[in-house]
């Protein structure tokens, strides 16, 4: 539920290519290139795995726009760094990834249930973890100020205290 939309990768993404970058141009630059092919491509199929998994996490309840827009660039970042590696193989690892990006900003969901598009559009995402994204899907942003605003009244409904306007309602209703 981001507020706001990001303008640049996250540094999670930035420091995870870097150290891709830097691990291989620096220990083990002495291994043959089939080895360090090898390497990327299981580093690039956990990476891609681990970024999946975040808006499958059941702590995730929705993702807005800008919740997916920040993936979306995190996601481009990754994919620009693998293109510079000069290896069509290892973007295979980014299809289920980038597939999944184009499901959550399709315009209509129903592309994905509909099997002959959703094989051709959406070939790599899980059929399984299709539905439970797009169940995720938001198109509400809320502002931090509406962020804080929902907390307090979430946590003053715990405690049972009643929120201000319902209690000036509920006074007005009385008299």
């Amino acid at each position: 539920m981001a507020p706001t939309l990001e303008k640049e990768p996250s540094n999670y993404m930035q420091t995870l290519t870097r150290y891709l970058s830097n691990i291989m141009n620096s220990v083990l630059l002495g291994l043959p290139t089939e080895i360090k092919e090898l390497i990327y491509f299981d580093a690039l199929s956990h990476a891609a795995t681990m970024i999946l998994s975040l808006p499958l996490s059941p702590e995730v309840k929705r993702i807005n726009p800008n919740g997916v827009a920040a993936l979306a660039k995190d996601v481009q970042y990754l994919t620009e760094f693998v293109d510079t590696l000069g290896n069509p193989i290892l973007r295979e690892n980014l299809d289920e990834l980038q597939q999944t990006i184009l499901l959550m900003q399709a315009e209509s969901s129903d592309e994905f249930y509909d099997v002959a598009t959703r094989n051709k559009k959406y070939g790599r995402v899980d059929a399984m973890n299709g539905p439970i994204l797009l169940e995720k899907l938001t198109y509400t942003v809320q502002t931090p100020a509406n962020l804080k605003s929902d907390k307090f009244q979430a946590l003053s409904s715990r405690f049972g205290m009643k929120s201000l306007h319902r209690a000036q309602a509920e006074e007005s209703k009385d008299s």
